[in-house]
């Protein structure tokens, strides 16, 4: 199915250009609408200490989110502004706050969503939460964008993370629309205990040829590496501009705890990321 209706979550007007940049090139190649959104949180001050919180303080940082939402949307319309794709703007509004809630609630009405890879250094509020939270709760597949490096192409050599489980056939499919469009595809298989994935990442080969996909599969052979980091070394070294990978194919707080790819590449990605769950 071709991804027709975009979501592109905005933060912080720092890295909203770059972001809307990428967003407007996706929804260009894939002929699709694109939705922009800022979520306003609900300015919340825990009782046992509101008395110590200037009178003024709710207004103030409710303010801060509205100029912020107004400054990007700025942004945003003069980047899509003569680029001929269908856009629209949106600024909603949390009733609580955390705004993961809102974005998993929209992302499930969308066919993509494409947002910022999470920055806890400079995203202090619950915004740090949003991709995380969209990948598990939305059904949808999230395209994030790394915020280290600007991205000029998304897609034209992809690599596709194979290791014969759910959540990466759910992303195989999920990115099919990428895939057709890509000059190259790269199948990868990187799980070292199950000697299998070779052979139904052919199968997988041969099934995603009758949708006019030509794929290239591979195995890794990085020692001792972590999955992750042979992931984004083998797209590196191939000059791949598109990772796609199922997310969290162990329990969410057992990568936290132990690390795992999604954790890794969340964390050190340096190329847009499909991820899918």
């Amino acid at each position: 199915m071709p991804y027709k209706t975009i979501l592109a979550y905005f933060s912080s007007e720092q890295r909203a250009k770059d972001l809307v940049s990428a967003a407007a090139q996706v929804t260009r190649d894939h002929t699709a609408h694109l939705i922009g959104v800022y979520v306003v949180p609900k300015i919340w001050i825990n009782p046992a200490i509101s008395m110590e919180v200037p009178a003024d303080f709710l207004s103030s940082q409710r303010q801060y989110h509205l100029e912020a939402a107004k400054q990007i949307e700025e942004i945003f319309n003069s980047e899509v502004s003569g680029s001929g794709i269908s856009a629209e703007w949106r600024t909603l509004h949390s009733q609580e706050p955390k705004i993961a809630p809102v974005m998993v609630a929209l992302a499930r009405t969308v066919d993509l969503v494409i947002l910022g890879q999470p920055n806890d250094v400079t995203e202090t509020d619950y915004s740090a939460e949003v991709p995380v939270a969209v990948l598990m709760g939305s059904g949808r597949p999230i395209l994030v964008i790394p915020y280290e490096k600007q991205v000029k192409n998304i897609g034209d050599n992809v690599t596709l993370a194979w290791n014969g489980a759910r959540e990466a056939t759910r992303a195989a499919f999920d990115a099919l629309p990428f895939l057709q469009n890509a000059k190259e595809v790269r199948l990868l298989s990187v799980d070292r205990e199950n000697k299998q994935d070779s052979v139904f990442g052919r199968e997988l080969a041969e099934t995603l040829s009758r949708h006019g996909v030509t794929v290239t599969v591979t195995n890794s052979s990085k020692g001792n590496a972590s999955i992750g980091e042979q992931l984004l070394e083998e797209t590196i070294e191939n000059r791949g501009d598109l990772l796609v990978i199922g997310g969290y194919g162990h329990s969410r707080s057992r990568e936290f705890i132990f690390g795992g790819a999604t954790k890794y590449i969340l964390e050190n990605m340096v190329v847009p990321v499909i991820f899918s769950h």
